[in-house]
C-alpha cells in the first residue's frame, strides 16, 4: 500500500504586548490529521490500485492524486482506505456533482469498507477528540480526460511556414546542423528559414540558385553538406547536383546527376538515375559519383518518403530506410525499401493485405518518421518509452490519405491506428496531406507561453488540463507543408505530442 506520511503543522501563533495578559491562539491540525490515504486494491478497476499515490494538502484541506488515472478508468465505487491521527469521528458527504443535492453519508469509522462513487462531489469532515475541532477536506479522484497515447496537432496561426515568400508553391524541411532548415520557393524566389527552436522565433534569408532553378524538394542532409538537383533536366530526365554547406551559396557538383534523390547512407547520397535503357541506382560520396546496377522493377523512382536511419551498436552496421514511392510504371509502392551500403532491398511489403500487420496502402508522398511510444507493463505499473516508425498520410490511387501505421519493428509487423484507437489521426485537427516534411525536436516544457501564443490548438479543452511537474524535454513532432486532397499547398507548421509524453 502507497503510504503518504504528513508531519503535525502548527501555526498561527499571536499575542498581545502584556505578558500577564498574554492570549496564544494555536491552530493545529495533530488531532484532526489525515495520516495516510490510498485506494484500496481493486484488479477489476486499475492494476495496483493500492499502490497510486495521492496527495494529502493539510492547509488547504485537499486530498488528490497529482498522477491522474489513466483515461476511461471507472471511479463509481473505490473504497479508499485512510488513517487518521485520533478523530472521534469522520464523516464522508457524497454530493451531486450537477446540482449538489446530497447522495450518501458515511460513518467512516463504521462503515470503513462503503465504497464511493469519485464522479460526484467527496468531502470529509474529521473531528478532533475534544469534539469540537474539525477538519474539512474535499477528495478528488483525478482521470484523465483523453486518451494519454492520443496524438494531439495544432497549427501555427499567426506565421505559417518561416518565409518572406507571400504565396510559397513548394517547401521542403531538414535537419541539419542540429536544427530546422526550411527552404520554400514560389517558384523564382527562394528563401530559407533556420531555427534551433521551431515553436519560436527563425532567421529567414533569401538566396540566389547558382543556376535558373534549385529544387528544393530534392533537398538532402548529410551531417555536414546539403545536397539538392538543380538546372533544366536533359533529355532523360536528370538534373544537375547542387551542394551547399549553409543553404544559401550552391556550388554545382561536376559531372553528377540524378533524376530523384532518396536520402544518405553515412556519408553516401544514395539516388536515381536515368539512362537511354531505364533507371540505375546512382551514389555521391566524397567527389566520387557513380552509376550502379539497373533497379528492380518494384523500385520507385520519385516520390519516396523521406528516409530513416537506424544503426546497430552491437555489430557496428547501419542501413537507411524509405517507404513508398511511384515506380517507372506509374504505379504506387507499398514496400519498404532499406540500403546497407551495398545493395537496396525491401525488407517489407506492408502494401499486402495479409502480409506483416496492418496494410498500408501503397502510396507516394508518405511521411515517414522514428519517434516514441510508451509501453505499459502491467505488472511493474511502469511505462518504457522505444523508439516506433511511424508512417503517415501520403498519395495513393484513392487520393490524399490520413492515416497512420506504426511499429517497433521496421520490417515486421505494423499497427494501424484506427478509429477508436490511441494515435487515431482524423479527428485531431490534422489535414490530410502528401509530400510533406517532418522534422523532430526536443523542448522544454517551460518554453514560454509568448513562443507559443500563436499556436492553435486542436482540442483546447483537454491540453488546459496537462502539466508536466518537472522540466523534462519533450519530444515533439513537426510537420511543415504539404499538399491536400485539392492539391493545393498547405502554407502552415503543425505540431504534434503524444499526449503521455507531456504529463
Amino acid at each position: 500500500m502507497s503510504l503518504v506520511f504528513v508531519g503535525v503543522l502548527m501555526c498561527g501563533i499571536t499575542a498581545c504586548n502584556s505578558d500577564e495578559d498574554a492570549d496564544v491562539i494555536y491552530t493545529s491540525y495533530a488531532n484532526t490529521m489525515v495520516k495516510t490515504f490510498s485506494m484500496s486494491a481493486d484488479i477489476d478497476v486499475l492494476t495496483n490500485l493500492a499502490y497510486r499515490y495521492f496527495t494529502i494538502d493539510l492547509v488547504n484541506g485537499l486530498i488528490y492524486n497529482p498522477d491522474s488515472f489513466p483515461y476511461g478508468t471507472d471511479i463509481s465505487a473505490l473504497v479508499p482506505d485512510i488513517t487518521f491521527a485520533s478523530p472521534s469521528s469522520v464523516e464522508i458527504t457524497v454530493l451531486n456533482k450537477s446540482d449538489g443535492s446530497l447522495l450518501k453519508t458515511i460513518d467512516y469509522l463504521e462503515n470503513e469498507n462503503d465504497s464511493i462513487d469519485f464522479n460526484n462531489d467527496v468531502k470529509m469532515k474529521v473531528v478532533a477528540a475534544d469534539g469540537v475541532t474539525t477538519q474539512n477536506y474535499r477528495i478528488e479522484v483525478r482521470v484523465h480526460q483523453v486518451q494519454a497515447d492520443s496524438l494531439m496537432w495544432a497549427t501555427l496561426g499567426k506565421h505559417t511556414l518561416p518565409t518572406e515568400i507571400a504565396n510559397p508553391l513548394m517547401q521542403k524541411t531538414v535537419a541539419f546542423d542540429g536544427k530546422a532548415y526550411c527552404f520554400t520557393t514560389d517558384g523564382i524566389s527562394y528563401n530559407v528559414g533556420v531555427s534551433s527552436a521551431p515553436s519560436s522565433s527563425w532567421t529567414v534569408s533569401s538566396f540566389t540558385p547558382v543556376v535558373d532553378t534549385l529544387s528544393i524538394v530534392s533537398i538532402i542532409a548529410s551531417s555536414d553538406t546539403l545536397f539538392a538537383l538543380c538546372g533544366t533536366p536533359d533529355a532523360e530526365g536528370n538534373q544537375q547536383l547542387c551542394r551547399s554547406i549553409d543553404g544559401l551559396s550552391w556550388t554545382v557538383v561536376p559531372d553528377a546527376k540524378f533524376s530523384s534523390l532518396i536520402g544518405m547512407w553515412n556519408d553516401r547520397l544514395a539516388g536515381v538515375v536515368a539512362t537511354s535503357a531505364g533507371y540505375s541506382h546512382a551514389v555521391y560520396e566524397k567527389g566520387v559519383y557513380e552509376v550502379g546496377e539497373a533497379i528492380e522493377a518494384a523500385f520507385p523512382v520519385s516520390g519516396y518518403s523521406n528516409t530513416v536511419a537506424y544503426r546497430d551498436t552491437s555489430y557496428g552496421t547501419s542501413q537507411v530506410y524509405f517507404f513508398g514511392g511511384r515506380c517507372a510504371d506509374d504505379s504506387y509502392s507499398g514496400h519498404i525499401w532499406a540500403y546497407d551500403g551495398e545493395r537496396w532491398a525491401a525488407i517489407s511489403d506492408v502494401g499486402l493485405v495479409g502480409g506483416a500487420g496492418a496494410s498500408v496502402s501503397p502510396r507516394e508522398g508518405a511521411l515517414f518518421f522514428s519517434y516514441y511510444k510508451d509501453e505499459y507493463d502491467a505488472a511493474s505499473d511502469y511505462f518504457t518509452r522505444k523508439t516506433y516508425y511511424y508512417i503517415l498520410g501520403g498519395r495513393d490511387a484513392s487520393g490524399i490519405r490520413n492515416d497512420l501505421y506504426y511499429t517497433n519493428t521496421i520490417g515486421g509487423y505494423w499497427e494501424h491506428a484506427a478509429q477508436g484507437t490511441p494515435l487515431y489521426v482524423s479527428n485531431m485537427g490534422f489535414t490530410p496531406r502528401a509530400f510533406a516534411s517532418a522534422y523532430i525536436c526536443e523542448e522544454m516544457q517551460s518554453t514560454p507561453s509568448l513562443a507559443l501564443s500563436s499556436w492553435t490548438w486542436a482540442e483546447t479543452p483537454y491540453l488546459s488540463r496537462i502539466t508536466r511537474s518537472s522540466d523534462e524535454p519533450v519530444p515533439y513532432i513537426y510537420v511543415f507543408g504539404g499538399y491536400d486532397s485539392r492539391n493545393t499547398f498547405l502554407d502552415e507548421i503543425c505540431r504534434g505530442v503524444i499526449l503521455r509524453f507531456t504529463f
